[in-house]
C-alpha cells in the first residue's frame, strides 16, 4: 500500500458512489468482472490475487523456493478471527524466519534480509508500546475526572460517599480487566528475547492486536455508557440536570483527550518512520566497511592474478604452480575474512550490549522521575474542578515527558552510531593491514620458489600490486560514498511514499468518520420529538468518542500493514541490491575476477523482476484485508450507536412516565364509582325498558364505528403514498439491473460502466431523498397521530358522557360529576351524597320528583338545550 498514487487515467474516471469502492479504486485494487458490483470490503476474494504467477522461478540459496507460484486461491477459513483469514503468499515470500531482537543497534549485527526484517519488527513493537502508553494515560485521566466530580458532588453525606467510593472501585476494576491483555503482551515480550520468529507469527500477532484494540474500545465505551446510566438513575445527591452536566463534562473531556492522542499518535508514527529509515541508512553506512574490506580482498586477488598471468606469458611458466599460489592466497584471505567477520560481530555485540545497558539505565531513571512528577500533578489537580483545564495541563506534561524520552533515545542512538562507526573503521583498517600482510607473506614465500624468480623481482611485483591497489581502493571508496548517497536518496523517496500512503489511509478513515457522524445525526434527528437537543448532542459526542478510538486503532493498523509489506519484501529487496551491499550476500570463497560482475549477477536481475509484480500482489491483498477489517469496525460503531440511542430513549420514556400526574388515577376511581352507581340505579329503574336500552346502545356503538372509520381512512391514505414511492424505487432498480446485464456482456466497455455508475448514483440519490421524505412524514405523522389520539379520546369521552347522560335521563337517575364540586364539598358532603343516592336507588318513593311533598335535599340537574343529534336519539327512543 505504498504506491497509492492516482494516475492521470484514473483521474478521468467518473466518481465512484461507493466510498469503499472509491478507496479501493485509488489504491488500484483490481475488481474481477463477475464481482464489479460488490464492494471489495465484503470480504470477497479477488481472483486476480489467486491466479498462479507466470513469473520465472526465484533463485534461492536453499533451493526450497524454486517454485514461483503466486497467491493460492484456497484460503484458510478455519480461523476463529472475525476478520479475513490469513493471506496466502508466493513461495518466494514464505517461510521467512529471523532472530528477534529488542534494540535497534542489535540489528546491525544481523546479516542479509534478517537485519532489515528485525528493524521493521522493532518499529512495530515501538508503535504497540506507544498505543499501550496512550491507553494507560487515558485511563488515568478518566479515573481522575471521576474523583474530581464525586468529591465536588458528594462532600458530606455518608451514603453519597459510599456510592462514590463503590463507583470508583467498580470503574477501577473494569479498567484493570482492560489492562490485562497489555500486561500479558509485556510478559510475552520479556520471555521471547532473542528468539527465532517467523513473519507469519508477526502478522498473526498484529491482527490479534487489532481485534483486541477494537474489543477494548468497545468495552470502554460500554463502561462509559453504563456509568452514564448509573448517574442518571441516581436520585439522592444528583438532580437529572446535574447528572447530565457531569456526564457531558466527562464525555467532552474524553473527546478532547482522544483528539490530543490522535495528534500525538500521528507525530509519533512519523517519528518512528524517521527513526526506522535513519537506522536503515545507518545499516548501509556500517555495512560499507566490511563491504570495502571484501572489495579490497577481491581487488588484491584480481591484481595478483593479473600479474601472475603476465608472468606466465612473458616467462613461459606452467599453469599448475600459478594456480596453486592463487589457491593458497585465496584460501588464506577467505579465512582471514571469516575471522574478521567473527571479530567484528563479537565486538559489535559487546559494544551494543554495553551501550544499550547504559541507555536503558538512563531511560528507567528518567521514567522514574517522570512518574513522580505525574503523581504530584494528579494530586494538585484534585483541587481544581475545571476538568478541561486540568486535563489540558496533565496532557501537556505527558507530551513534555514523551519529548524528553525521545530526545534521550535520539541522543543515545547518536552516541551508539558514532561508536559503531568508529569501531568498524578501526576494525577495517586493522584487518586490511593484516590481510595485506598475509597475502604478501604467501606471495613472497611461494612465488620465488615455485616460479624461480628472484626475491628482488618479487618485491617489485608486490610493490606494483600495492601501488595499483591503492588507486583502485580510492576509486572504490569514492564509488561507495556515491552509493551511500544513492541509498540516502532512495530512502528519502521511500519516506515520501510512506507519508503519501499514510495520508491516503487517514483520508479514508476521515471519510469513514464523516459518514458515521452523518448516520448518528440522522438517527437522533428522527427522535427529536422524544429527545431534547442536549440529549441528542450528548449521544453524538459519545459516538464520536468511540469513533476516534476506532480511527486511532485503524491508523496504527494501516501503518502496520505497510510495515508488514516491507518485511515480506525484504528478502527480494536485499537480493536485488546491486551496490556494495551485494558483496555481503556473496560467498567470500567465490572469487570474482571482475568487480562489475558482482553487482550485475543473474540473481539480482531475477529478484528485481520478481520485486515489482509480487509487491503489487501483496499490496492488493493487504488492502483487501484492511477494507474487510474496516467493515468490522463499522459494525462495531453501528451497534454502539443503537445502544446509546436505545438507552437515551428508554431514559426519556421512563422520565416522561414518572412525570405523569396522579390525578388520572383519582379520576378513574371516581368514574368507576359513578358508573357502578349508575348501573345499579338503572337496573332498578322502572322507566328504562329493554328496547330503549338496546336502541341507546346501538346509537353508542354507531358513534364508535364512525370514529374508528375516520382513523382507518387516514391510515389508508398514508399507505397509498408509501406504495407509490416503492414503485418509483422499483423502476430505478430495474433500470440499474438492465445496465448491469449489458455491462456483463461487454465488461470492457467504458460506456456501459458509466451508465451503471449513473444509474447507481440516481438510485442512491432517489433512495436518500425518499428516506428523508419518509422520516419527515414520520415526524409529521407522529404529530398528527398525537392530535388524532387526543381528538379520538375527546370524541370517545363525549360519546360516553352522552350515553351516560341519556341513560340517566331515561332511567330518571340524577348524576353528579366530581368536578362540579369543590374539594371542601367533597370532604364534607361526599359520603352523605353517596348515601342519599344509594337510598334513592333502593327506595324510589323518596325521590322528590315522584313525591313533591318532600323537600328535596339536592337540586336536580338543569337540562341543557340538546343538539340536533340528541333530539333525534330521543325521538327514536320515544
Amino acid at each position: 500500500m505504498l504506491e497509492l498514487l492516482t494516475t492521470t487515467t484514473e483521474k478521468k474516471r467518473p466518481p465512484m458512489n461507493s466510498d469503499v469502492a472509491a478507496f479501493a479504486s485509488r489504491a488500484k485494487v483490481v475488481y474481477p468482472i463477475n464481482q464489479k458490483y460488490r464492494p471489495l470490503a465484503d470480504g470477497a476474494s479477488n481472483p486476480s490475487l489467486h491466479e498462479h504467477s507466470k513469473l520465472p522461478p526465484m533463485p534461492d540459496e536453499d533451493s526450497s523456493s524454486s517454485d514461483g507460484e503466486s497467491l493460492s486461491q484456497e484460503q484458510d477459513n478455519n480461523d476463529s478471527s472475525q476478520f479475513i483469514s490469513n493471506m496466502e503468499l508466493p513461495q518466494s515470500l514464505q517461510n521467512q524466519s529471523f532472530t528477534r531482537v529488542f534494540h535497534y543497534p542489535h540489528t546491525l549485527t544481523q546479516t542479509g534480509f534478517e537485519g532489515r526484517i528485525s528493524l521493521y519488527c522493532l518499529a512495530l513493537q515501538e508503535i504497540q508500546q506507544q498505543s499501550s502508553q496512550f491507553q494507560e494515560e487515558k485511563y488515568l485521566i478518566f479515573l481522575q475526572m471521576l474523583k474530581v466530580i464525586f468529591s465536588s458532588r458528594f462532600p458530606k453525606d455518608k451514603n453519597d460517599a459510599d456510592f462514590a467510593k463503590d463507583t470508583l472501585l467498580m470503574q477501577e476494576k473494569k479498567l484493570n480487566e482492560l489492562r490485562k491483555p497489555l500486561t500479558t503482551d509485556q510478559t510475552g515480550k520479556e520471555t521471547t528475547h532473542d528468539a527465532s520468529c517467523s513473519l507469519e507469527e508477526i502478522e498473526r500477532a498484529q491482527k490479534d492486536l487489532l481485534e483486541r484494540n477494537l474489543q477494548t474500545s468497545k468495552s470502554f465505551s460500554s463502561q462509559l455508557e453504563d456509568l452514564c446510566q448509573l448517574l442518571l438513575r441516581r436520585r439522592n445527591g444528583f438532580s437529572p440536570e446535574e447528572a447530565h452536566d457531569d456526564i457531558l463534562s466527562v464525555v467532552q473531556t474524553l473527546l478532547s483527550v482522544e483528539e490530543h492522542l490522535m495528534t500525538s499518535q500521528e507525530a509519533d508514527l512519523k517519528r518512528t518512520l524517521e527513526r526506522l529509515l535513519w537506522w536503515e541508512e545507518l545499516l548501509g553506512l556500517v555495512q560499507s566497511q566490511p563491504a570495502l574490506l571484501r572489495w579490497e580482498v577481491t581487488l588484491r586477488l584480481g591484481l595478483i592474478t593479473t600479474r601472475l598471468e603476465q608472468l606466465m606469458g612473458a616467462e613461459n611458466l606452467k599453469l599448475n604452480p600459478v594456480e596453486k599460489i592463487l589457491a593458497e592466497i585465496q584460501a588464506a584471505l577467505t579465512e582471514g575474512l571469516q575471522r574478521s567477520t567473527e571479530e567484528c560481530t563479537k565486538k559489535t555485540k559487546e559494544l551494543v550490549t554495553e551501550k544499550c545497558r547504559k541507555k536503558e539505565s538512563k531511560k528507567k531513571k528518567l521514567q522514574k522521575s517522570q512518574m513522580s512528577e505525574r503523581s504530584r500533578a494528579l494530586e494538585l489537580g484534585q483541587a481544581h474542578c475545571d476538568l478541561q483545564e486540568q486535563t489540558s495541563v496533565y496532557q501537556d506534561l505527558l507530551m513534555k515527558q514523551r519529548k524528553q524520552i525521545s530526545d534521550l533515545e535520539l541522543h543515545q542512538d547518536n552516541k551508539i552510531a558514532e561508536g559503531l562507526c568508529n569501531l568498524w573503521k578501526k576494525l577495517r583498517a586493522c584487518w586490511s593491514n593484516r590481510l595485506g600482510e598475509i597475502a604478501r607473506d604467501i606471495f613472497l614465500a611461494c612465488v620465488p620458489t615455485q616460479l624461480n624468480l628472484t626475491a628482488e623481482r618479487c618485491e617489485n611485483l608486490w610493490l606494483d600490486v600495492e601501488q595499483e591497489l591503492a588507486g583502485q581502493l580510492q576509486q572504490a571508496e569514492s564509488t561507495a560514498r556515491q552509493q551511500l548517497e544513492d541509498i540516502r536518496t532512495e530512502l528519502e523517496k521511500d519516506q515520501q511514499v510512506w507519508i503519501e500512503g499514510m495520508a491516503l489511509g487517514q483520508s479514508c478513515l476521515k471519510h469513514l468518520g464523516e459518514q458515521q457522524m452523518e448516520i448518528i445525526r440522522a438517527m437522533v434527528a428522527r427522535q427529536s420529538y422524544t429527545l431534547s437537543s442536549d440529549k441528542r448532542k450528548l449521544i453524538e459526542k459519545k459516538h464520536k468518542h468511540l469513533l476516534l478510538l476506532v480511527q486511532r486503532s485503524f491508523v496504527v493498523r494501516h501503518f502496520s500493514l505497510l510495515m508488514l509489506k516491507e518485511m515480506r519484501l525484504s528478502k527480494l529487496k536485499v537480493l536485488s541490491q546491486t551496490d556494495f551491499r551485494a558483496l555481503l550476500v556473496e560467498d567470500p570463497s567465490k572469487t570474482q575476477h571482475c568487480v562489475d560482475s558482482t553487482f550485475k549477477n543473474s540473481r539480482a536481475s531475477l529478484s528485481e523482476r520478481h520485486l515489482g509484480p509480487e509487491s503489487k500482489l501483496l499490496e492488493n491483498n493487504l488492502q483487501q484485508e484492511f477494507l474487510s477489517e474496516l467493515e468490522t469496525g463499522t459494525e462495531l460503531l453501528q451497534s454502539h450507536a443503537q445502544l446509546a440511542l436505545g438507552n437515551a430513549l428508554s431514559h426519556a420514556i421512563h422520565h416522561r412516565m414518572e412525570a405523569v400526574p396522579t390525578q388520572s388515577q383519582t379520576s378513574s376511581k371516581h368514574d368507576l364509582s359513578l358508573k357502578h352507581h349508575l348501573t345499579e340505579a338503572a337496573a332498578e329503574s322502572v322507566y328504562l325498558t329493554k328496547d330503549s336500552l338496546r336502541a341507546l346502545v346501538q346509537i353508542y356503538y354507531s358513534d364508535l364505528r364512525d370514529i374508528s372509520s375516520s382513523l382507518q381512512l387516514d391510515q389508508s391514505n398514508i399507505n397509498q403514498e408509501i406504495n407509490k414511492r416503492k414503485d418509483d424505487r422499483s423502476q430505478l432498480s430495474r433500470a440499474l439491473l438492465r445496465e448491469l446485464v449489458n455491462w456483463g456482456k461487454r465488461p470492457a466497455s467504458a460506456e456501459f460502466q458509466q451508465r451503471v455508475e449513473l444509474n447507481k448514483k440516481m438510485l442512491l440519490e432517489q433512495s436518500h431523498l425518499h428516506q428523508e421524505i419518509i422520516y419527515e412524514e414520520l415526524r409529521k405523522k407522529k404529530v398528527a397521530l398525537d392530535q388524532s389520539i387526543e381528538r379520538i379520546q375527546t370524541q370517545l369521552m363525549e360519546a360516553e358522557e352522552s350515553f351516560i347522560t341519556e341513560l340517566a335521563a331515561i332511567a330518571r337517575v340524577s348524576v353528579h360529576s366530581a368536578d362540579q364540586k369543590s374539594s371542601s364539598e367533597e370532604d364534607n358532603t361526599g359520603e352523605q351524597s353517596a348515601a342519599i343516592l344509594d337510598l334513592l336507588a333502593l327506595n324510589p318513593a323518596l325521590d322528590p320528583a315522584l313525591n313533591p311533598s318532600l323537600t328535596p335535599l339536592f337540586a336536580t340537574p338543569v337540562v341543557k338545550s340538546k343538539p340536533k343529534k340528541k333530539e333525534e336519539r330521543e325521538s327514536h327512543l320515544s
